[in-house]
């Protein structure tokens, strides 16, 4: 059974959750009268990627301000925005770096000005600032943080319902959409959250937006600060079909409910009062980074956490692509980053022909596999393809490491845990996901950054070292290649007490229908394939296994 609300509760006897515009508006508009002030202004700072127009409609509505700023009518123009930008990344290149601008970059001073007197003269009424930005333009009396999580963002920008900052280019290519998010919005936005989400009077959730929640800023960061003192899971992803059509547990077992573990793109879930409140998970550490992280591995990595858990499910052999990550090298002269890339696989199903194919057969030379590479426009030549990479044959409980620039697939008939450390924006694909066609660019930086064509993989099959622990069955696994981590499993069928060392850590339960995990916090239930995070804050846990089971985890932990 999979856990498809895994919420963490806010203990508060306040008042301190809304839902819907309605109920938003009140708690406002209470807000409002207890000022007590002829002028009050209201920051609505928005995360890049809401639904800006449908959140300001909606809260003109309830609220009725007298006067109305959009902060991106204060924009530099469009032309000087992509100017700017293009420094940074370029839609006719894959290389790309980090942006060092800030939101003020992007504002025209004449027009900032020329806002900023407008609302010194107002004497009296409501004005309400909206956008990414907003709190910067003046000090408000009342600040809003309408979030929402950037898995969400992305979703949107597949859909095409958003634009990046300052531009109109809902039209462009996903590809481009998330590059630029990646190295230039969210950088911009996650500096302006550190910032606001350390005193703002509401968070506004807008991941599901029909059904928007608020929540008292200090509330909120009472449920940050708990977060580091208790195991959590992170949330599903919920559309609003999903909401709209009441959760069942009908498919109890349906693993497309088991979402990335991904501090960077995925929520958790606060319950406060009667509110499921869903918030970005990086929101803990930028608001508690010790607390969450631990002070060793906050001071080698700041406000990001590496580890990454995917489930990739390929039982019905669906996926024909092939895949590659980019070595260090790579990453600096292209990006100017240094992600040490560590790509695992654990097998958690496995049907009788299960496999991945990893790195060329030996007969088969990078020249031959580029001729036919060219031809693959039908699905069988794409199977062909595959047929020319090595197959290592899997079952249930096994263990794979892929070195970087080595071409592979995501298996098939199985149904693995990617255990990684580089986002996936770096991973390249052969075949475009959109159009499932490869291009001439496409293949020259696929062939450019894979080197490891012909090694012997077999190898990196179960490299696997018993440690000395009495208590439980303890492995270490691919210990010389996870140098950024320690990946190494535990099975045991008897109460069990761990050290987690006050550093993060992060669980996914291998084997077993369930088990509870305790400790000096609420007793934690966790079902199989579900991942969950050991906090920083957390010295010893406890593992109780129902009697007569046998439960076994896999654990990550930075190294």
């Amino acid at each position: 059974m999979i856990n498809k609300r895994p919420y963490i509760e806010i203990g508060t006897k306040e008042e301190a959750a809304w839902q819907g515009w309605e109920q938003i508006g009140t708690e406002i508009r209470r807000m409002i009268d207890s000022l007590d002030k002829k002028r009050v202004v209201i920051a609505m700072e928005s995360y890049n990627g809401t639904y800006g127009a449908i959140n300001l409609r909606e809260f003109k509505r309830v609220i009725s301000p007298n006067v109305t700023c959009q902060v991106s009518d204060i924009f530099k123009d469009e032309s000087e925005i992509r100017l700017m930008v293009k420094k940074d990344i370029s839609s006719t290149s894959s290389s790309a770096k980090f942006s060092t601008n800030t939101i003020e970059d992007y504002f025209d001073e004449s027009k900032l000005e020329g806002l900023r007197s407008n609302i010194d003269f107002i004497e009296e009424g409501v004005i309400l600032i909206h956008g990414t930005g907003s709190y910067k333009v003046w000090d408000p009396d009342i600040l809003i943080y309408s979030d929402v999580s950037k898995w969400e963002v992305l979703q949107r920008f597949r859909r095409g319902d958003i634009h990046n900052i300052g531009v109109i280019n809902a039209e462009e290519s996903f590809s481009l959409h998330h590059k630029w998010s990646y190295f230039v919005d969210w950088r911009i936005c996650d500096k302006i959250k550190r910032k606001v989400i350390q005193s703002c009077n509401y968070i506004l959730d807008t991941n599901n937006w029909k059904q928007p929640r608020m929540a008292n800023g200090d509330v909120m960061r009472s449920g940050y600060s708990q977060m580091g003192s208790q195991p959590f899971f992170t949330a599903p992803f919920f559309d609003p079909e999903l909401w709209e059509n009441e959760i069942t547990d009908n498919h109890e077992d349906d693993f497309s409910w088991v979402f990335d573990c991904n501090f960077e793109q995925n929520n958790v879930l606060f319950k406060i009062n009667n509110v499921l409140f869903e918030t970005p998970a990086i929101n803990a550490i930028f608001f508690n980074p010790e607390g969450v992280l631990g002070s060793p591995v906050y001071r080698k990595y700041g406000l990001e956490f590496p580890i990454r858990f995917s489930f990739i499910d390929s039982l019905e052999d669906l996926d024909q692509n092939i895949y590659t990550y980019p070595g260090v090298d790579y990453l600096r002269d292209n990006y100017a980053v240094y992600h040490k890339q560590c790509d695992n696989y654990y097998v958690m199903d496995a049907e009788r022909n299960a496999k991945m194919n990893v790195g060329l057969c030996d007969d088969i030379s990078k020249e031959y596999f580029q001729e036919k590479v060219q031809q693959a426009s039908t699905k069988k030549l794409k199977k062909d393809l595959q047929k020319m990479l090595n197959p290592i044959r899997l079952k249930k409980h096994d263990h794979i490491y892929v070195p970087v620039e080595t071409i592979h697939t995501n298996g098939s008939h199985l149904m693995a845990l990617n255990i990684s450390t580089t986002p996936a924006i770096f991973r390249k694909s052969l075949f475009d996901e959109k159009d499932n066609m490869i291009s001439n660019e496409a293949l020259s930086q696929f062939l450019e950054i894979t080197s490891n064509l012909n090694l012997n993989y077999a190898k990196f099959l179960n490299r696997i070292i018993p440690t000395a622990e009495k208590q439980f069955d303890e492995e270490i696994l691919s210990p010389e290649e996870n140098i950024d981590f320690t990946l190494k499993r535990i099975f045991t069928d008897q109460d069990i007490t761990l050290d987690v060392n006050g550093s993060i850590q992060i669980f996914n339960l291998i084997e077993g229908e369930d088990v509870s995990i305790g400790g000096e916090f609420q007793t934690l239930l966790v079902h199989y394939a579900e991942t969950f995070i050991i906090p920083a804050d957390i010295n010893k846990i406890k593992i109780r296994p129902q009697p007569g089971n046998k439960v076994g985890f896999l654990i990550a932990a930075m190294s």
